[in-house]
């Protein structure tokens, strides 16, 4: 895509207007997360996890924009997309690294 394309600039303007909302709501999903589980993680956890639920937030905005379907589908998808952050962005880290996640454990019974 190119600077002058309308879709990006139509996108660009869009996420200038209001659409920017959509990071703050990722982070607020993550927060949000982490303050109901029952697992303790250092502070900077916590600001990582938030900053992946704003950029993916963000991702997931520009990746629906142009979609011809209703709102309330876009509106679950950001939704959904900002919860699983954390995930999503250690999946694409691990397949960038060639890391395959479905190794087979070695069991620890002997065999007889």
């Amino acid at each position: 895509m190119s600077a002058t394309d309308p879709d990006l600039a139509g996108a660009m303007q869009d996420f200038k207007k209001g659409g920017w909302v959509v990071s703050l709501f990722g982070g607020a999903g993550m927060l949000a997360r982490m303050l109901l589980t029952d697992k303790a993680s250092p502070i900077m956890v916590w600001i990582r996890r938030t900053i992946a639920g704003s950029i993916i937030g963000v991702l997931a905005y520009f990746a629906v924009w142009g979609q011809d379907i209703s709102g309330i589908y876009k509106a679950i998808i950001l939704s959904v997309s900002g919860a699983i952050a954390p995930e999503l962005l250690e999946h694409f880290i691990l397949r960038a690294k060639g890391a395959n996640q479905d190794v087979k454990r070695k069991t620890k019974r002997k065999r007889k």
